[in-house]
């Protein structure tokens, strides 16, 4: 009896009884759960017509109902029908306008409530600052909240500063939070974002490390803003650890679980990002894009997307789009065609955003036609979009295209900025043109590109890449405050150039007089210790990576490993190896080679072994180790079993660089029609060094008819190639073709190729010492010459002792 009396009390009446009982403002409040609002109307005529006053009360209900549907209109007519509005029912309008973004009416109907006599509140102020749009907007609502002493309070100064910090005014965003004499966690975690969306990412971390020292609650909001600041794992465990350990990312929302994987991926970490994807109950939409963003390759994400589209799972455009950013090489190019069939249906290829991830997908698949097709059809583009096509004409040689749709950017309305001119640096050093380079940096001097530091080592490192390294140096001595990122572009200009002892010496010269090196520093001045074989300078730039604790960074860990193999350490190198941080792909990469190099191939091969007991996976770069160091030890067999397992095992596809080991490899033992038969075969075309390296073996193994097809290939090629010559010179003159011998040296003779002549060098006590073929220059030539006499005497007896043995 209680249950039914209960359930009589709960039914409402009808609108029609409301209506006959004259309770009209009843029945207009129930007509809003209706799915038209057509009736609401009727209602409010009748409402109207039997002489009811609208007043604050309802009329605040129904401009509250409308504006959540963005029906402005009937609720602007609410408002003009009202009898003395008060501040909360223009709120309720205010409210609505800002959660659309409507600026410019809020602002008009502030004005309104202002010649009311009506007094603002902070609701009402909050909701404006909530509706600004640009700088200038939040400027004046500032003001407002200057004059009627509404500027210190925690409510509105966390929208203010987010909206400076938006519109990137820094500055602004800080002056307002340290005049907020009421601060509170949202004050703090606006500044936090804020700094974060400026990439201010050190004020950001220190900002919220304060906020932590005062007690403040860290809850998942300040801990996701935080998070985009952080680049290193270490600090990102940290606020990982934390959010577990008070128990944050087992809550209904999963915007800390999708920051957290998000700064997992960002910072190379897949592995962890896909731990912390498969802990969340229920992922949502960010949550997918992010897991597909921790793909390992092209082929795991397309995977993903099927597996979402097969379940009928959401899917945005942030979701296409990073499945696009992994998606490269040719392999990938079906499954990237079928992504697009899928976007065009639903949609998505209508957004700029989404195009623009097509473009760089197929400019990254070598399909730079298709890339043009997507650029062309896209009915609105926009800065990405053009930046994107001129870096796929770059990367895959096409420079006249790149430079060609660089001027037409200037020509249209939308103007180059950093990554475009990055963009078309890259093309211009790839077409090794001082000409264009400097034509490149006039117009960066016009257009104000040269006081970003980020501009100018790009143009350093161009000058470099079009071999005139002497202006990367004089565009570094012009920069009135350098920093490490100029010092490291000079640097790593040096080394590509191969002027490694320029390298070092610069670098004594910045120890001394910039502190600012770093991780990257060291990398690369190992890098060039390793290129002169200078073990003595190497150490003591291990040493100061050491007391400078960069010695724990990956890169540097595994610049040190190389750095002492190619010095001959191997000793030096393993214990540097036994000491790295972590088991990454780098350091394991290089001490392979490392053996690979010195012919350890029983090293190399233990080492591979281990890599999946420490959970590494190997590359491109590990295969190629184990085929060099096959190559050196003459393991065909091995080799081609090798070969064999690289995309079966681990999905690792063959480069240009692996079929030239095999080439190498068949040309050492005397299979020279194998290593002809592999060039055939191979899914790729085979470059210049590739036939060098066939006619090379040709010349060993005297095989004239092959040797032929080589030089010929070579030097269609590379018709300056001196090499090419003289090895089918030599080929010819073993096999006793004089005549053949005659006709290449008259065609060297008349194209004026000269062979530069053989040189070694060995660093001794700090100096360098070169020797050419046949020189007799040095100051201890004689001392040199008559220990080459001795050691071959040894050779000589040693061979005499092993040919005697052999006949016994």
């Amino acid at each position: 009896m209680k249950r039914f009396t209960q359930s009589i009390c709960r039914q409402k009446p009808s609108i029609k009884t409301l209506i006959n009982q004259k309770n009209h403002s009843q029945a207009l409040k129930y007509s809003l759960y209706l799915p038209s609002p057509l009736l609401a109307d009727q209602i409010y005529c009748l409402f109207i017509k039997n002489g009811h006053p609208l007043d604050p009360i309802l009329s605040t209900t129904l401009i509250s109902h409308f504006t959540k549907l963005g029906d402005f209109s009937r609720a602007f007519s609410f408002l003009s029908d009202t009898q003395n509005p008060d501040i909360i029912t223009y709120n309720a309008l205010i409210s609505g306008l800002s959660r659309f973004h409507l600026s410019a009416p809020a602002l008009k109907l502030f004005g309104g409530l202002r010649l009311r006599g009506l007094r603002p509140d902070v609701f009402t102020l909050s909701s404006l600052i909530k509706s600004c749009e640009n700088l200038q907007e939040n400027e004046i609502v500032h003001g407002v909240c200057l004059k009627l002493g509404f500027d210190a309070g925690a409510y509105l100064v966390s929208g203010l500063v987010e909206n400076y910090a938006k519109t990137g005014d820094v500055l602004s965003a800080e002056k307002c939070f340290r005049d907020c004499s009421s601060v509170d966690n949202v004050v703090y975690t606006a500044m936090v974002c804020g700094y974060v969306w400026n990439g201010a990412f050190e004020k950001s971390k220190d900002v919220f490390v304060e906020m932590g020292s005062l007690g403040l609650e860290l809850n998942e909001f300040s801990l996701t803003a935080v998070l985009g600041a952080l680049f290193d794992a270490k600090e990102g465990e940290q606020i990982h650890g934390f959010g577990v350990k008070v128990g944050l990312l087992s809550g209904v929302y999963n915007h800390l679980n999708n920051a957290v994987t998000n700064m997992y991926v960002r910072c190379g970490r897949k592995l962890d990002a896909v731990k912390v994807f498969d802990e969340i109950a229920d992922p949502d939409v960010v949550s997918w894009a992010q897991r597909i963003a921790a793909s390992c390759d092209g082929a795991e994400a397309f995977e993903l997307f099927k597996v979402l589209l097969f379940n009928g799972l959401e899917m945005n455009e942030y979701t296409m789009i990073n499945i696009l950013s992994v998606v490269a090489g040719e392999r990938m190019l079906r499954p990237g065609k079928q992504i697009q069939v899928f976007c065009y249906k639903v949609g998505f290829l209508e957004l700029v955003s989404v195009g623009n991830a097509f473009i760089s997908m197929y400019g990254k698949c070598g399909q730079v036609d298709d890339t043009r097709h997507i650029f062309d059809d896209m009915t609105c583009r926009d800065s990405v979009s053009w930046n994107s096509l001129i870096a796929g004409y770059s990367e895959n040689g096409f420079i006249g295209q790149a430079i060609e749709m660089f001027y037409h950017m200037r020509e249209s309305s939308l103007q180059p900025n950093n990554y475009t001119m990055a963009s078309i640096l890259e093309a211009v050093s790839n077409s090794t043109s001082p000409m264009q380079a400097m034509q490149i940096h006039s117009h960066m001097i016009k257009s104000g590109f040269l006081s970003d530091d980020s501009m100018i080592s790009c143009l350093i490192t161009t000058y470099s890449r079009s071999s005139v390294v002497c202006e990367s140096e004089r565009i570094f001595s012009e920069v009135d405050k350098k920093n490490v990122v100029h010092v490291n572009a000079l640097a790593n200009a040096l080394v590509y150039a191969g002027c490694h002892t320029a390298a070092l010496e610069f670098f004594q010269t910045i120890w001394g007089s910039y502190p600012e090196v770093d991780s990257s520093t060291f990398s690369i001045i190992l890098k060039a210790c390793g290129a002169v074989t200078d073990l003595t300078q190497g150490r003591a730039i291990h040493c100061l990576a050491l007391k400078a604790r960069f010695d724990q960074d990956t890169f540097v860990e595994s610049a040190v490993i190389d750095m002492y193999c190619k010095c001959g350490s191997i000793e030096d190198a393993e214990k540097a190896f036994s000491n790295i941080s972590t088991d990454n792909l780098v350091a394991w990469n290089a001490m392979i080679m490392g053996y690979a190099q010195h012919g350890c191939y029983h090293e190399v091969s233990d080492l591979f072994n281990n890599m999946s007991k420490f959970g590494v996976k190997p590359d491109e770069i590990t295969y190629l180790a184990i085929l060099t160091s096959c190559c050196h030890v003459g393991l065909v067999r091995e080799a081609l079993s090798y070969l064999d397992c690289m995309f079966e095992l681990h999905g690792v596809i063959p480069q240009l660089e692996h079929y030239a080991c095999m080439v190498d490899l068949f040309g050492r033992v005397g299979l020279v029609e194998y290593a002809k038969k592999t060039i055939d075969q191979m899914p790729v075309p085979p470059d210049a060094h590739i036939w060098q390296i066939l006619l090379s073996a040709c010349n060993i193994h005297g095989n004239v008819d092959l040797g032929r097809v080589a030089a010929s290939k070579l030097l269609e090629l590379q018709p300056d190639n001196e090499s090419a010559y003289v090895l089918l010179s030599n080929l010819y003159a073993s096999s006793g073709k004089w005549n053949d011998v005659e006709k290449v040296r008259k065609e060297m003779k008349e194209k004026s190729v000269r062979k530069e002549a053989g040189s070694s060098w060995i660093n001794v006590g700090g100096s360098t010492h070169h020797f050419y073929a046949g020189d007799t220059s040095h100051s201890r030539g004689k001392e040199i010459y008559a220990e080459l006499t001795v050691l071959y005497e040894h050779m000589l007896a040693s061979a005499e002792t092993n040919m005697y043995f052999q006949k016994m």
